[in-house]
């Protein structure tokens, strides 16, 4: 239920307020993220399968930590006046900073939830994989 949630609200919300660049990647990660799913929720389970979903997960990983390490740095730099240098005001960088890690928080946290879910269900059919 949380997991729908967490899936749903921030994606309706995004179209009442029509940022269309979070639906874009939304769309994206949601897109991809079904087609892995399904594999993993097959029976009997592809002997491809979690190879598969290990590294659509991995690289989600990935870059989720990357998006939160950079969105770090540009506010780190911002509050140590590095805007100033780039004659940028600090409220542009503060703005992309938030925006990255939001980005690595929040895709970093739904593929961490649908990780889960696809290797609980590959574990309980693990002993059915079929060729």
């Amino acid at each position: 239920m949380t997991l729908l949630a967490l899936w749903i609200i921030p994606f309706v919300l995004s179209l009442r307020s029509q940022y269309w660049r979070f639906i874009f990647f939304w769309l994206i990660f949601s897109c991809i993220t079904a087609l892995v799913m399904r594999k993993a929720l097959r029976k009997p389970l592809a002997g491809t399968t979690p190879r598969l979903v290990y590294k659509w997960f991995y690289f989600i990983y990935k870059l989720s930590y990357g998006l939160g390490i950079i969105g770090y740095i540009i506010m780190m730099f911002t509050f140590f006046g590095l805007n100033f240098v780039f004659n940028q005001p600090p409220n542009v960088w503060m703005d992309v900073g938030l925006l990255f890690v939001f980005y690595g928080l929040y895709y970093g946290v739904l593929g961490r939830d649908v990780s889960e879910i696809c290797t609980d269900k590959m574990a309980a059919h693990v002993g059915e994989m079929g060729s």
